[in-house]
């Protein structure tokens, strides 16, 4: 799932020119990469590595990325 997750970041950055800062997923996919990456911490210090928040959503039915202004990012 790692691998997938900066496959897509970096496709996003070769054709935005910019790294995405948002990571949307579904529960299973989360649970997934929970499971993959060991404890929270490790989860935690990998999101910030990645510099991008995780989005858990219903409608994601596979995992994307994406970029929004910083202002945007917290407003929901």
């Amino acid at each position: 799932m790692l691998s997938y997750v900066y496959r897509l970041a970096s496709d996003f950055q070769r054709n935005h020119g910019y790294w995405p800062n948002r990571l949307y997923l579904n529960t299973e996919h989360f649970q997934h990469w929970q499971n993959e990456v060991g404890d929270s911490d490790s989860f935690a210090e990998l999101t910030r590595r990645l510099a991008m928040d995780v989005v858990i959503s219903t409608d994601a039915l596979h995992p994307h990325v994406a970029w929004l202004p910083e202002q945007q990012r917290y407003a929901s």
